[in-house]
């Protein structure tokens, strides 16, 4: 249902993350099965939750299902040691057998080949929160996904991704940039403050976040959400950090903050819809309020 209002009020592509609910890849397939335009997006697929050529395959076969439309979105998982390389040797080797060619897989050094090749490789995108995964998109990817982001981070990435895109010899029109955007409207606004400041601080709460947010000159409201939430205090995350990376209020004024991400370089804002009371309602009422054809709004 949310889909195919999604596909009939304009949107462009729907994303589903995995974290510890449905499978992605398995989700998206029947997605694929009500919808006809729709672009379908894992925002993403951690590399640790499968082997590679598991991957390729689902990937292959979504591709395959869905008429060309899947947007494999990658992340490297936690942060750590080798995460880089972790990823531009998946991208290498998912490249290699989407295309119908033999590879080795990283992990195991075996030969592997796709016996189903999808007429078009589906587009690859990076999850990327640090500067030199920001880079790596750049290099090796077809888009990035950013998180948690102010429309001035994501002019410093969109700038950072076409110096690395040139550098590697590609065209940055090439990389996709695209940004995650926490939303909550047709609530009440205190409802939907008390559900983005919960949102909001779960996410200062981890350190490689509330680095970002350090970096974009957010740290004291950050260190204040994340000591909320480890007191439990949610009302105690300031509105001032809801404010900077969410939307709430009213429509115009919502649309208006999307069209700042898209004028520093998303082209593909991405709404994250985040629910109040009745989750299913709660998520239509912000797709529809931000649908991008007027006519088909309530």
């Amino acid at each position: 249902m949310v889909a195919e209002t999604a596909e009939e009020t304009g949107y462009e592509a729907v994303f589903l993350p995995e974290i510890a609910g449905r499978d992605a890849l398995v989700a998206l397939m029947g997605l694929a099965g009500h919808t006809n335009a729709l672009g379908l997006g894992s925002g993403v697929a951690p590399l640790p939750n499968r082997r590679l050529p598991l991957l390729a395959a689902a990937a292959a076969t979504v591709q395959e299902r869905s008429g060309g439309r899947l947007i494999l979105g990658l992340g490297s998982g936690p942060p750590g040691p080798g995460s880089l390389q972790r990823m531009r040797r998946a991208v290498a080797f998912l490249r290699e057998v989407l295309a119908g060619r033999p590879a080795d897989d990283p992990a195991s050094g075996q030969p592997f080949e796709l016996s189903l090749v999808p007429e078009r490789p589906p587009g690859i995108w990076l999850a990327a929160l640090g500067d030199r995964m920001v880079s790596l998109a750049g290099e090796v990817a077809d888009g990035v996904l950013l998180n948690w982001c102010t429309p001035e981070r994501v002019r410093r990435a969109s700038a950072q991704i076409a110096a690395s895109a040139s550098d590697a010899g590609r065209d940055p029109a090439g990389v996709t940039v695209a940004v995650y955007v926490r939303a909550c409207l047709g609530a009440e606004e205190p409802m939907a403050l008390e559900a983005l400041r919960n949102a909001t601080g779960q996410y200062a709460a981890l350190p490689h976040y509330r680095r970002q947010m350090e970096a974009m000159g957010l740290g004291d409201l950050a260190a204040a959400a994340a000591d909320a939430m480890g007191r439990s205090r949610t009302d105690d995350v300031p509105e001032a950090l809801v404010r900077e990376l969410c939307l709430l209020g009213d429509r115009d004024s919502s649309a208006s903050r999307l069209e700042e991400f898209r004028g520093a370089g998303a082209a593909l804002p991405v709404v994250y819809p985040v629910p109040v009371a009745d989750a299913a309602s709660s998520i239509m009422a912000t797709i529809l309020a931000l649908a991008p054809e007027p006519a088909l709004k309530p």
